[in-house]
């Protein structure tokens, strides 16, 4: 971890661009960019690309997920392994081993640490004070959030403080898929008072409770025979959010690690 500027020359050979170490340069969280490759996680400056910080994050060569929490903590998952870092210093907070999660690509998600309170009587009618939808500026219910990691097949739960398995989900019939996860948010108009992860992994579809991975539903959606077996979720709420990001395989690498196993197959032929 470190404080680097970037010397470019005016060459395109990859070689001759340095990262040297300097002094630290005042920033906010807003100027950053996380970028994450070739083992390392890096923190570059939004204005002109220049080095902020560089953590170390052991992945065997592969791809690193990323996801930046509404806490200002940064969490990375790679090779089996799901790691918290400061979004401001790059250090590392916890990491978490995932054991019997193998030694793929990781799938990484945070439920939100504020949402909106749930109104408590839905019958009110929209037309009165009290039955408007509630506005982003109104109070919310402060609530622990919880990493969700998920690979091979498997969902896992972890504190975001500590680092500590809250609970695991092996997903039935999801094979050793990497899941996809969509967080929704409580609503308790809609009958769900609970903050709820649905996880896509092979042809089914799972519905559990963020907080203690208590199955509500589970359903199999496809049948077919001939297929990658990589299942894809969107709600109109993560729709929305998606939009402002332009880059959920980055949370997600279903993308990179199909393209990985195309890759194999090419040269094991």
């Amino acid at each position: 971890m470190g404080f680097y500027s970037s010397n470019e020359k005016d060459t395109e050979d990859e070689s001759d661009c340095i990262l040297s170490f300097s002094t630290e340069r005042a920033f906010t969280k807003n100027d950053i960019l996380i970028c994450a490759s070739y083992g390392n996680i890096y923190a570059i400056h939004k204005t002109d690309g220049s080095g902020l910080w560089k953590s170390p994050f052991k992945a065997g060569g592969g791809v690193i997920s990323l996801f930046v929490t509404d806490s200002d903590k940064i969490i990375a998952g790679a090779f089996g392994k799901t790691a918290c870092f400061d979004l401001m210093n790059g250090s590392m907070i916890w990491s978490n081993d995932m054991p019997g999660f193998g030694y793929q690509e990781v799938s990484v998600v945070s439920t939100p640490s504020r949402v909106l309170k749930p109104r408590r009587n839905p019958e009110l009618s929209a037309t009165s004070e009290h039955g408007l939808p509630p506005q982003y500026g109104e109070s919310s219910a402060p609530e622990k959030p919880v990493v969700l990691a998920c690979s091979q097949g498997k969902a896992m739960g972890i504190d975001i403080s500590s680092g500590e398995t809250l609970w695991t989900f092996n997903c039935p019939g999801g094979r050793y898929k990497i899941p996809v996860v969509v967080v929704e948010p409580p609503s308790m108009e809609e009958g769900r008072p609970h903050q709820l992860a649905y996880i896509g992994a092979a042809k089914w579809v799972y519905c559990l409770i963020a907080k203690t991975g208590k199955v509500v539903w589970s359903t199999k959606v496809a049948t077919g025979i001939i297929g990658a077996n990589f299942m894809s979720l969107a709600t109109p709420w993560s729709s929305r959010l998606a939009a402002e990001t332009h880059s959920a395989f980055s949370q997600n690498p279903s993308a990179q690690y199909l393209e990985i196993q195309r890759d194999r197959n090419r040269r094991s032929t």
